[in-house]
């Protein structure tokens, strides 16, 4: 019996399933997640002359907006999840793990290999993240309101995993992690391929303009805060007063005084 007569015959749900299951209809499929154009932002300087137009057509984009959707009733939801991946290189021979700066080469490859196979239901969208080490992977559709989607979240992420694990080099590994928990302390060895500490858009003293990923956006985004701010931003928090802590290791326990710092009495 033909598709267009069973399907008088079951319910939606069973439909929905039957669509989920059948590579022939995910061509219907065509909203994807994430968004991130590439386009060229402005300095700060050449950016503030423009700030009160921006502010403007935010708040008249707003009411647009709004006056366009506040009486939908029954719009469809559409949700979903992003997992960041830091890609880090084990170096088993001296016992350091390291940056690897490759996670723009990944996430291309990743997207190309997935554009070929986009005829399927099942896929992944890979987008950049702040760091050059960092990838952000989310499902390629959005879930909707059906029980059945949440069955397709935790699938969605092992194939996620499966897949960043087929387009690394043998000495690299992706925790999913937001950050890593060695940087700025390694210096100029604290990446592969190295990269020299400060730069023009950081001017740190902990780490290299070259972690940023190469998207225009991040590092103008870095060089406008710092020149907004007309200083660096200062990262540095008390030390803890302990005898454990190297730079107090001879400090003498104090008696009643307080002086601020989190390890005083």
């Amino acid at each position: 019996m033909p598709f267009e007569h069973r399907k008088r015959f079951v319910d939606s749900f069973t439909v929905l399933l039957l669509f989920a299951a059948t590579p022939l209809f995910s061509s219907a499929f065509t909203l994807k997640m994430g968004l991130l154009k590439v386009g060229v932002p402005q300095p700060w300087e050449k950016s503030k002359k423009n700030l009160n137009y921006v502010r403007q057509a935010g708040v008249r984009q707003f009411i647009s907006t709004y006056n366009r959707v506040k009486d939908l009733k029954g719009d469809e939801l559409l949700w979903g999840d992003e997992i960041e991946y830091g890609i880090f290189v084990l170096d088993e021979q001296n016992k350091k793990i390291r940056l690897s700066l490759r996670a723009k080469e990944i996430m291309d490859e990743l997207n190309e290999k997935e554009a070929a196979s986009s005829e399927t239901m099942e896929g992944c969208n890979w987008v950049p993240e702040y760091g050059a080490w960092m990838v952000e992977a989310t499902p390629s559709r959005p879930y909707t309101g059906y029980t059945n989607d949440l069955l397709r979240v935790e699938r969605n992420m092992r194939l996620r995993r499966r897949r960043i694990l087929t387009v690394l080099h043998e000495n690299e590994i992706a925790p999913t992690v937001a950050a890593f928990p060695r940087l700025g302390a390694m210096g100029d060895d604290g990446t592969v391929p190295p990269t020299p500490v400060g730069g023009d858009r950081t001017m740190s003293d902990y780490i290299g303009d070259g972690i940023i990923n190469p998207h225009p956006r991040f590092g103008t985004l870095t060089a406008n805060i710092r020149q907004r701010r007309g200083e660096k931003v200062n990262i540095r928090v008390p030390l803890f007063r302990d005898v454990n802590t190297p730079e107090y290791k001879d400090l003498e326990a104090s008696h009643g005084g307080v002086d601020g710092c989190c390890g005083s009495d």
